[in-house]
This record gives C-alpha cells, structure tokens and sequence, in this order.
C-alpha cells in the first residue's frame, strides 16, 4: 500500500495538472450549498444541507474521475451527468448520513433540556458512536462511482475497508482534516480549493486500499 506522504505528492501533481477544472468543482459545489448560508433559515437551511450532500459528493466524485481518466468533457457537463446517474443512490446516502446527523442533534437537544451527567455521558457517546460511523464511510463514494458497486454494498464495504485498515483510514482522514484547518485561515481557499481537493484526495486513496486488497486476495488465491 503506498503510504500517504506519496498520496499526498499525487494528489497534489493531479490537482495543479487540472488546477482550473478542480476550482470550477469546488465552486459549483459551494454555489449549490449557498443558499443554506443566505437564503435559508435554521432548521431548514440543515434540511437542504442534508438533502444536497449525497448528490454533490458523487457529482464532484464523477467530474474527478472523468479528468484522472483525461476524458474531454466539460466539467460542469461531468458534475451534473454525475448527479444524474446517480441521483436516487446519492439520496439515500443522503438520508443514510442525515439519521446519524439527527441522532447527534437529537443526543445533544436532550441534554440541553434536562441535563444531568447520564444525558451528557449519551450524548457524548452518541456522538462519538456517529463519528465512527462517518468515519466508516470514508470510501463510499469511490466505491459507488468509480468502482461501481451499489449503494448498500458501497457502504458495508467501506465499514469493512476500515476495520482492515483502521490506521491507515484514521491517518486518512486526519490528513484531509489538517489541510481543511490550515484552509480554513484563508477562508477563500476552503471554498475554491478544499471540496475538489479532498474528493480528489478520497479517491487516490480508496484506489489504494481496493488495490491492497485486491493483492492480498490473488496471493491468498494463488497459495491455497
């Protein structure tokens, strides 16, 4: 398995080769989510932040993949032809995130009702259960659109991916937290560059683990 300082350097080389089209991604993306910054009201701009997510991650995981593969396509024509074809999964990844987003809110409006050590003491376990849980989903939608599995096998596969892998997907995601908190001082870079970076980041990765284990499975075949 490449390790992440190699990753990293990829990343980086992929992202200046197609710097335009990665800041033309990371705009569509912000321009769709603006509205719950603007436009619309708690609780609703929470709503349309969870409807939208799954769509766009897979839009921008689809324009990513159609430039590492150099296809000629407008980037803006790939985003939203990623939307489109997997629009229904990329709901139900919506929904599927969105619970575990409800739990934590829900862990944490009971708290604040009637507190008490037992509700802190769930509330800080709920929220600690769902992180693992994201953090379980951190190949999914590689899984879904390059690798083309369907969204319930995307998903027990991530989970699976992580507990082969438990220190190389915690570095993973810690890698990408650390360039969003260095993004997010400059603020104008978070929203140009941060989205594209980390799908493309995600995807390199899940490309790695898929090819570790597809390795690791020819030799097992090989030898028994």
């Amino acid at each position: 398995m490449d390790g992440l300082t190699q990753i990293i350097r990829v990343t980086g080389r992929e992202y200046y080769k197609h710097i335009v089209s990665m800041v033309m991604i990371s705009l569509i993306m912000v321009t769709v989510l603006s509205p719950s910054f603007f436009l619309i009201k708690l609780p609703f701009s929470l709503v349309y932040v969870m409807i939208v997510m799954g769509p766009l991650l897979v839009g921008a995981a689809w324009a990513v993949q159609q430039l590492l593969l150099d296809r000629s396509t407008s980037v803006i024509k790939s985003f939203f032809q990623g939307v489109k074809k997997y629009f229904l999964p990329s709901i139900g990844y919506s929904l599927f995130l969105s619970f575990f987003v409800l739990i934590i809110a829900a862990s944490w409006w009971h708290y604040n009702q009637v507190g008490g050590t037992f509700a802190f003491a769930l509330a800080c376990f709920q929220t600690y259960f769902c992180g693992m849980v994201f953090l379980s989903q951190i190949y999914t939608v590689p899984l879904l659109v390059k690798f083309e599995y369907s969204l319930k096998d995307s998903i027990f596969t991530s989970v699976k991916l992580l507990v082969k892998n438990p220190l190389y997907t915690i570095l993973s995601f810690f890698q990408i937290l650390s360039v969003f908190a260095l993004l997010i001082l400059t603020v104008v870079g978070l929203f140009i560059i941060f989205p594209a970076l980390a799908t493309l980041f995600n995807n390199i990765v899940t490309s790695t683990v898929i090819a570790t284990e597809e390795n690791i499975d020819s030799w097992e075949t090989a030898n028994i």
